[in-house]
C-alpha cells in the first residue's frame, strides 16, 4: 500500500509515506489470540486488525471496490485490465503456494501487489513485502494462491481496485479517524479475521497474557511449536519485527512531525517500548525458553492497555 501510495504520487508533501505510516493511517493496530491444537503451530497470533486494506481507503479518501470470484478466469482479466491501465492491483494470495517463497505455512491473506505478467514466459511480477525485490511468480503458482481454500478461510481471487484521487484527505482528520479505527481494533476487537472465533483486541491481548504461563500443561509436546510459531508471528509476516507496534509507533512520530503534536510524540514513545517488549519476548521464544517470558508478556498485557487508553485520551482532547 505504500508503494500504491507512491506510485499515484500522494502524501503530504514531504515526500513518499513510511511503511509505518501507511500502516497507522490505516487504523491497523489490533490482536488476535487462537489456540490451534493439532495445527502446525498450534496458536495463531496476529498484531493488525482484518480490514487495514478496506480502512485505509475510508481514512485516506480513497475509491475502494473489493471484487471476488471463484472464477480463475474472471479473477486474472481484472489483474490484467488494472496492470493494463497503469493501475497495478494488489490481491490475496496464499504463502504456501507462492513459489517464490517456498514456505509450509498456509495464510490465504496475504497481500501482495501484481505489477506485470508475460504470457508468453508464464510469469507474473509481485511486489511482497517479504522481498526487497521484484519476484517472479508463475502464472499457475498465482492462480492457485489466489485461489485457495487454506487457513484462515477461501481468498476467491480477492483484489482490491482502488480509485486514486488527485489529493488525500487533510492529515489531522486522517489521523483523527485511524486513531479511532485502532482504538475500536482494541476495544471492540474489530472485524472478524476470516470469521475466526478467537479472541480479540485487548481481551485477545488478555486471553494470550493468562493463557501463556499454562502453555507447557496445554501443548504438551507441541510446545517447542508453539514458541517458534510465536516467534514467528512477532518478527515475520509483515510486521517489521514487532507485531506491528514499531510501525504504529512510526506513525505517530510522523503524524506529531507533520501535525506539530507533542502529545503524539508521548504517545509514539510507549508503542515504542512496547514494540521493545514484544521483540525481547520474539527472541526468548527462539531460544525456547518459555519461563523467562512470563514476566514479559505481563509487561506486554499493560503496555497495550497504557496505549490504548493514552490513544483515547489525546482523541477526547482533539474531538
Amino acid at each position: 500500500m505504500r508503494d500504491l501510495l507512491e506510485l499515484h504520487g500522494l502524501d503530504y508533501g514531504a515526500g513518499p509515506l513510511s511503511e509505518g505510516a501507511v500502516f497507522g493511517l490505516g487504523g491497523g493496530l489490533g490482536f488476535l489470540y487462537l489456540e490451534t491444537p493439532g495445527m502446525t503451530p498450534p496458536v495463531y497470533v496476529v498484531g493488525r486488525g482484518a480490514d487495514l486494506e478496506r480502512d485505509i481507503a475510508e481514512h485516506l479518501g480513497l475509491g475502494l471496490e473489493v471484487r471476488d470470484t471463484d472464477d480463475p478466469t474472471t479473477g486474472w482479466r481484472w489483474v490484467r485490465d488494472e496492470i493494463d491501465a497503469g493501475r497495478p492491483p494488489m490481491v490475496w494470495a496464499d504463502i504456501g503456494h507462492l513459489d517464490y517463497l517456498r514456505v509450509r505455512m498456509h495464510n490465504t491473506r496475504h497481500d501482495i501487489v501484481v505489477v506485470g505478467y508475460d504470457d508468453a514466459e508464464d510469469v507474473a511480477w509481485v511486489a511482497d513485502n517479504d522481498r526487497e525485490e521484484l519476484q517472479p511468480c508463475s502464472l499457475e503458482s498465482l492462480a492457485r494462491a489466489r485461489n485457495s481454500d487454506a487457513f484462515p478461510g477461501p481468498n476467491r481471487h480477492t483484489t482490491f481496485i482502488y480509485q486514486w484521487p488527485e489529493q488525500l484527505r487533510p492529515a489531522g482528520e486522517a489521523t483523527h479517524r485511524a486513531l479511532r479505527q485502532a482504538v475500536s481494533n482494541m476495544r471492540d476487537g474489530g472485524e472478524p479475521l476470516a470469521g475466526l472465533c478467537g479472541a480479540f483486541g485487548l481481551s485477545g491481548i488478555d486471553a494470550f497474557a493468562t493463557r501463556y504461563p499454562g502453555w507447557p500443561a496445554t501443548f504438551g509436546d507441541e510446545l517447542a511449536g508453539a514458541l517458534k510459531g510465536l516467534h514467528v508471528f512477532i518478527v515475520k509476516a509483515g510486521t517489521a519485527g514487532a507485531m506491528f507496534r514499531s510501525l504504529h509507533a512510526t506513525f505517530l512520530d510522523d503524524m506529531a512531525e507533520l501535525l506539530n503534536d507533542a502529545r503524539l510524540r508521548v504517545l509514539a514513545a510507549t508503542y515504542d517500548t512496547l514494540a521493545d517488549s514484544w521483540r525481547e519476548l520474539a527472541d526468548l521464544a527462539a531460544c525456547q525458553d518459555h519461563g523467562a517470558g512470563l514476566d514479559v508478556v505481563q509487561r506486554i498485557r499493560s503496555l497495550e492497555h497504557r496505549g490504548v487508553s493514552l490513544t483515547e485520551a489525546w482523541l477526547a482532547q482533539n474531538g
